[in-house]
């Protein structure tokens, strides 16, 4: 019987391209300091939609203002896409700064997020459909109360009260729903969707499909802090009506900010793919780039960091309510979904480290292909411990670019007093400025 080999993280040859010292490269080098608290860094639509290992928004600013100041992009000439573009942070402030931007992403409610936070909607018209929402809410929830006004009640769909009733049914008796839910919250939650999904698929019913997934995480039994979702006994119990009726209402007030902030004829848009696609994301690009008129002129990066977590698991939830949203999904299933995301946990053998590097050297040979010439990529990056050692990713990330073909023109390391989600594990980011120590980093990349 062969006898397995042990993990040895020094003799892994992805490992092995990070051992060199940063102080040998020839690149322009800073530090920078993000020190805001989450409320503060939540300013417009970012808030709109929440979106665990998302980096600052003050970040993507940065990086943006450091292409323009620079002379790397032309708003008149240029687009940028986000190939790991998660809730759309990069996407939001691109819309700022005036720069058409387009996301890619393989997660269906990060392209939904996306799409919503970066659109200019007629505000008015969103507050009749909600008002028309509304009312179907409150008629519904308290259908069977018997001091329901005799008005309302004769108003009443009997087709659509049999059928929340029957998927209410359907659904309490699923024991996955009830680990997760209580029979109110499932009934109020039915209510909602099948009051979505009476209207017809238009941008103005992705902006209430967005306020009714942001909600599911938080009228759940599941931990609001936590990334994977666990059963929090002591949670306080929510009413998804209240809920959803309190998260639109801030969503609408906070368009009326957007469209103050930006001008509508900036463009951004989000796809649902498999960054490693090469034909795809070509495809993509090449559509962009005739539509706009316009070269890509960079890639804003920020791919998830080893040995931290994979992403589509941590939306269980919301992919169990989100059958009939067929716009959002596309034509992929779950399964291809959950098995075109890029692996990143756990680490703990060669294969799995090889899996995540192979995922990246596809993902940003795509970018190589698709940039126009003198285009940068700028990526975020940052470490990780592997079985407790020390793996300088970012270091990793440098060599990979380079065997691609690019040069590293600058690069900054960054604080990380910016708050994240707990992890039900130990693999948390505690980064540092200290030489041996987990950094942050945002690499410069030249084509």
């Amino acid at each position: 019987m062969a006898v397995k080999k042990l993990f040895d993280l020094h003799e892994n040859i992805y490992y092995q391209k990070s051992q060199f010292e940063i102080s040998e490269l020839e690149c322009e080098k800073e530090f920078w300091n993000v020190d805001e608290t989450i409320s503060e860094l939540a300013y417009l639509t970012h808030d709109y939609f929440r979106y665990y290992g998302k980096f600052p928004s003050k970040v993507g600013k940065m990086i943006l203002e450091d292409l323009i100041k620079g002379n790397v992009i032309d708003k008149e000439k240029d687009f940028v896409i986000d190939n790991y573009a998660g809730s759309g942070t990069t996407l939001v402030e691109a819309k700022l700064a005036g720069i058409d931007s387009v996301g890619l992403d393989i997660n269906p409610f990060a392209v939904l997020a996306c799409r919503v936070k970066t659109y200019n909607y007629d505000v008015s018209k969103l507050r009749k459909t909600w008002n028309h929402i509304h009312g179907e809410l409150f008629k519904y929830n308290n259908v069977d109360k018997e001091d329901l006004l005799s008005c309302v009640i004769q108003e009443v769909d009997d087709k659509k009260k049999r059928r929340i009733e029957e998927k209410t049914r359907e659904l309490v008796a699923n024991t996955e729903f009830l680990k997760w839910f209580s029979d109110k919250v499932i009934q109020q939650l039915v209510i909602i969707k099948d009051t979505l999904l009476e209207m017809d698929y238009s941008k103005e019913r992705e902006f209430f499909d967005l306020g009714f997934f942001a909600i599911i995480r938080r009228v759940s039994y599941a931990h609001d802090a936590e990334v994977r979702p666990h059963v929090n006994k002591k949670k306080r119990k929510r009413d998804a009506i209240e809920a959803f009726s309190k998260k639109i209402t801030e969503m609408l007030d906070t368009m009326d900010e957007w469209n103050s902030a930006t001008c509508s004829q900036v463009y951004s848009n989000a796809y649902l793919t498999s960054n490693a696609d090469l034909d795809r994301v070509t495809n993509i690009v090449n559509q962009e780039k005739e539509l706009r008129k316009k070269e890509l002129g960079a890639v804003v990066s920020h791919p998830p960091y080893l040995n931290c977590f994979d992403y589509i698991p941590v939306y269980k939830l919301k992919f169990m309510w989100a059958e009939g949203f067929e716009e959002i999904f596309g034509e992929m299933s779950y399964d291809q979904i959950k098995k075109s995301e890029i692996k990143s946990y756990p680490v703990n053998n060669d294969e799995a480290i090889e899996r995540y590097f192979v995922h990246n050297y596809n993902a940003y040979r795509n970018v190589y292909n698709n940039l126009r010439d003198g285009g940068y990529c700028c990526i975020v990056i940052g470490d990780c411990t592997v079985k407790k050692e020390l793996f300088s990713v970012h270091k990793s990330f440098i060599t990979m670019m380079q065997e691609l073909g690019f040069s590293l023109e600058k690069m900054a390391y960054r604080s990380t007093a910016y708050g994240t989600g707990r992890y039900a594990y130990n693999f948390r980011a505690d980064y540092s400025e200290k030489k041996d120590s987990k950094q942050d980093a945002i690499l410069f990349f030249k084509k």
